[in-house]
């Protein structure tokens, strides 16, 4: 695919628009990049709730855990440079840590806590500050926790998340450097690529969304205060868009040019540990989650999850397409958008039939919202009003000018029926029977209300 066709991307922007009133999530955004171009970037619902703020594509989220990624990018930029080496015992750049009681540390390298296998405490021994419960911990109480803290495995024996050996590899960019770790990485990485809406930590300055709790049993969220992340800045500090996210992972691409050599690209991008339960065959890297889709496909990105913010990035290897999508409550499903985004772009691909296209439309009944769509394979009828709006997706064939037959679907549902249209006096579809059944014409899903049923309700009561 040499571009993304704008008809692909009027469609993603009315699904999202379509499922941004439905899905009860305070607000979310979405970038799309095309190599390093950006090519989508759209923001829907609230920034917040209780002024009625709306959510623009300038406010930032805090994108948690896809600040890993900064980090690893840091410490490779520093091997290319000669100042570690990624295969480096922690304790030679973290001398303190040699007088470690436990002497597993000895063996712990640089590139273990990259990939989450040096068997790392998670999050110390007083992880409430992802609770609100005290704050996160700065360097002195964080060494204090860390030499506190035995290996909770043998290193290099099993992939374990671990946001303390993200702070640890922070400390190492600072002393290989010789510069604070949020001076090297605005150096190195977020000035050269023009991100001028990331910033590695979280301060009053920003304009930022708020975050939101999950529901109470009364159907109501709890805004969020912002909270810095002390030495876990390289874990889980950034504040940045989909904007810029969708730059920087695109950045990472082989043959970009941008950040570093394809050599260390393809080091961080090549599976270190297979991730147990994680979908399509996951693993990770360096840094970097890898996943190899049903159709083969590959994705490199990184997913974050923060108090009120939840985000996930895809950049797939295979066609240089990047998505990134950040929501602003922590029980909203971003990968799943992701994913879908994907999707949408393969489903839509690069042709389009005009005596197709007239057939394009948005109906709705009262039981749910259904799309007729033009995809590279054909005319296909799908529940729009869902995460993954061509799951259950119907093929479609036109028997005539006004009529189409369900070619393919549940054999529980209308499969081998027909599909007739009304059009309008400018040959635009008006209302569509399905099997019968009237279906109209609502952009918004929304069904309105017709006279005769009111006028038979009222007759009933």
């Amino acid at each position: 695919m040499r571009s993304i066709p704008k008809r692909t991307l009027k469609f993603i922007d009315s699904w999202l628009t379509l499922r941004s009133q439905w899905a009860r999530w305070p607000g979310f955004t979405v970038a799309i990049a095309k190599d390093s171009e950006v090519v989508f970037n759209k923001a829907y619902g609230l920034a917040n709730i209780e002024n009625n703020e709306k959510l623009t594509t300038d406010h930032l989220f805090h994108v948690a855990s896809q600040s890993k990624t900064f980090t690893a990018t840091a410490a490779m930029q520093l091997q290319e440079r000669g100042k570690l080496r990624i295969d480096d015992s922690v304790t030679t750049h973290l001398p303190w840590l040699a007088q470690h009681s436990d002497q597993r540390w000895h063996d712990v390298t640089l590139r273990q806590l990259l990939s989450h296998s040096a068997g790392v405490i998670r999050d110390g021994q007083a992880s409430g500050f992802w609770q609100f419960q005290g704050e996160f911990p700065d360097e002195d109480e964080f060494k204090k926790q860390i030499m506190q803290s035995q290996l909770v495995f043998e290193p290099n024996s099993e992939f374990k998340y671990s946001n303390f050996g993200f702070g640890l590899l922070g400390l190492v960019i600072e002393r290989a450097s010789g510069k604070s770790y949020a001076d090297f990485v605005a150096e190195n990485i977020i000035t050269p690529l023009g991100l001028t809406q990331t910033a590695t930590e979280y301060s009053s300055e920003l304009r930022m969304a708020t975050g939101y709790s999950r529901f109470d049993l009364h159907q109501q969220r709890r805004p969020f205060q912002h909270i810095t992340t002390g030495v876990l800045q390289p874990a889980t500090g950034f504040c940045s868009t989909a904007h810029d996210l969708v730059k920087f992972f695109a950045a990472l691409q082989i043959g970009s040019g941008k950040l570093l050599s394809d050599t260390s690209k393809r080091e961080m991008q090549r599976p270190s540990w297979q991730v147990a339960n994680e979908a399509n065959a996951g693993s990770y890297g360096l840094g970097v989650d890898i996943v190899k889709t049903k159709d083969g496909k590959r994705l490199v990105g990184h997913s974050g999850g923060y108090p009120g913010f939840v985000g996930r990035t895809w950049s797939r290897i295979d066609d240089g397409i990047t998505v990134s999508v950040l929501a602003n409550a922590y029980d909203t499903a971003p990968g799943i958008v992701a994913n879908s985004v994907l999707g949408i772009i393969d489903q839509f691909g690069d042709a389009s039939d005009k005596n197709r296209r007239k057939f394009e439309a948005r109906f709705v009944n009262d039981y749910g919202v259904y799309e007729v769509v033009d995809t590279e394979k054909g005319l296909r009828g799908l529940w729009s009003n869902d995460w993954q709006p061509f799951n259950m997706a119907e093929e479609l064939e036109i028997v005539d000018d006004a009529t189409l037959k369900i070619a393919k679907g549940s054999h529980f549902s209308y499969f081998g029926e027909l599909m007739k249209y009304e059009f309008d006096d400018k040959n635009r579809p008006s209302a569509m029977y399905r099997s019968g059944a009237k279906n109209y014409i609502s952009l918004d899903g929304d069904v309105k209300v017709q006279k005769s049923i009111c006028d038979e309700y009222k007759r009933i009561i």
